[in-house]
Order: structure tokens, then C-alpha cells, then sequence
């Protein structure tokens, strides 16, 4: 397999992985998490239930087996696209949105894994970005799997935090983390990255200004200038920006694991429930 197209980054394979409706509003994202599902269960053991989508990475399969499936995987996910039919997607149903804003004729190119004696080795670096060929000078400014986790555990601390009416966790956020969990609620509603739009529609609540904004932002989003994904700020920017506004963070102090069970058990069926799941 040759490619003019580059690979996904380790933290966008993560979410094709365990967060898929995150992704729901881009056609070869998402076209990319209901191809690694398909390769899943191909290459998944029968007996053995503690086999998980991350244990699939450098178990092989046959040349003519994926070179058949990728085909068969296009054709499914144009014929659901085109006749409006949800995917089934890690055991959730999404619609496919934006039906004219992917080609449809190049899913099949989703894999490059290394052949070798007619069989493929299935490796994240072969799951393919299929927007389009990326300047490799971005490299530089993906963000790393653990430094997305570190991202993604700290919004739910503050989302946590946020909704926690109980103790007056809102008053205990600081001006940049209601900024976040704004971010982060417009985004889940819009499913899109309008910075405009969501200074307009949060305008009395943003206590900082669009620059303090934008400092924050992680790697992604500060190339592209604004926030971008629901995970778009930087977990270390932000505590350097409480530091230095004398704001200090209660949201950091509650334990991730109390934070990654609130959002699965309660936000995620609640404020943040997934909108094709509506």
C-alpha cells in the first residue's frame, strides 16, 4: 500500500476509538471509527471477551481480505449516507451529516498497512486522514495521546465541577474554566467550531478577554487561530493563566477517576448527552 494521504494523530485515533460522537459531524472521521470497528471484528478473537479495540494494533490479516472489506466498508457507509441510515459505530447508531462535503469515492483508501507474505499488519500510522494531504510542517503541533488525555480529564474535572449545584461548584470555577465548559457546551449543541458565534451566544459569561482566549488554546486550536473539537484548551495554559490571575483551580483537585465517572454515568446521558443519541 502507497498513500499520498498522512496518517491520523495518536489522540485523534483515540477518540475514533472510545469517543466517536465527538467526531460525528466529519463524514471521513467518522467514515474512519466505522472502519476500525469493521477491522475489529474481523480480527477480534470469538472467545475471548477482554480482547478491546486498542489490542488490535499489529495483529495481521490477509491481503485479500482487507483489500475485499475496505470495499464492502465504502460501499455501506455511501449507501447509509445516501439514504439517510445510521452506522453502527462501537454499539451506537449515528447518522452521517454533511453527506456533500466528503468525496465518496475515496473511502477505500482509509488503510496503509505495511505487507508483507500477503498479510497486512494493522498499525495506527495506517489509519489515513482522507480530508486531504497535510503540510508535514503541522507535525510539529499534534498533540500526543497523553497530553490529549491530560486535556480531555481535566474538562470533565471542570464539568464536574461546573454542574455541581450542590456545593456551588460554578462559583468555585475559575474565568478561564467557564470558558471551557461554555466552549465545551456550545460545541456538544453546534457540533461545529464557531468562535463568533459562541462569543455571541455566551457573551455574559466570558470575564476574560478573546486574546486571554486564544493563550489557552491547545496546539490544534492555536495553529488554527480558535477553538477547535470540544477538547480545544490546553490543560497546562490554563492552570499557568490561573497562576498568573491570582485564580486558583478547585477543579484540578478532584480526583480524574471521580471526573471520568461523573461524565460517562451523568453528563454524558444529561448536559453533554451525544447529539445523534438525542
Amino acid at each position: 500500500m502507497s498513500s499520498k494521504y498522512l496518517p491520523y494523530d495518536v489522540s485523534d485515533i483515540d477518540t475514533l476509538l472510545n469517543e466517536p460522537w465527538e467526531i460525528s459531524d466529519q463524514p471521513f472521521m467518522l467514515h474512519a471509527a466505522y472502519a476500525l470497528n469493521c477491522l475489529y471484528d474481523i480480527v477480534a478473537p470469538e472467545d475471548d471477551e477482554e480482547f478491546t479495540p486498542d489490542d488490535m494494533w499489529g495483529n495481521k490479516i490477509e491481503k485479500k481480505i482487507l483489500d475485499r472489506m475496505v470495499l464492502d466498508i465504502e460501499a455501506d457507509f455511501n449507501d447509509a449516507a445516501s439514504n439517510r441510515k445510521p452506522v453502527r459505530i462501537w454499539d451506537k447508531s449515528y447518522s452521517i451529516r454533511k453527506v456533500n462535503a466528503y468525496d465518496h469515492s475515496r473511502l477505500h483508501l482509509i488503510f496503509n498497512f505495511p505487507l508483507e507474505n500477503g498479510e497486512y499488519t494493522i498499525t495506527k500510522e495506517g489509519v489515513l486522514n482522507l480530508t486531504g494531504v497535510s503540510d508535514p510542517i503541522l507535525k510539529p503541533y499534534e498533540i500526543s495521546k497523553e497530553q490529549a488525555q491530560i486535556n480531555r480529564t481535566y474538562l470533565r474535572q471542570i464539568i464536574m465541577l461546573a454542574e455541581d449545584d450542590e456545593n456551588d461548584g460554578w462559583d468555585q470555577l475559575t474565568d478561564m474554566e467557564i470558558v471551557v465548559y461554555c466552549w465545551a457546551l456550545f460545541y456538544n449543541k453546534h457540533q461545529f467550531d464557531n468562535f463568533i458565534q459562541f462569543k455571541k451566544e455566551y457573551q455574559d459569561y466570558l470575564y476574560v478577554t478573546e486574546k486571554e482566549i486564544l493563550s489557552c488554546l491547545n496546539e490544534k486550536s492555536t495553529l488554527r487561530q480558535k477553538p477547535v473539537g470540544m477538547y480545544a484548551f490546553s490543560h497546562d495554559k490554563i492552570q499557568k493563566w490561573n497562576q498568573d490571575n491570582y485564580q486558583e483551580s478547585a477543579a484540578i483537585k478532584i480526583p480524574a477517576s471521580k471526573a471520568e465517572d461523573y461524565w460517562y454515568d451523568i453528563a454524558l446521558k444529561k448536559t453533554f448527552k451525544p447529539i445523534d443519541q438525542r
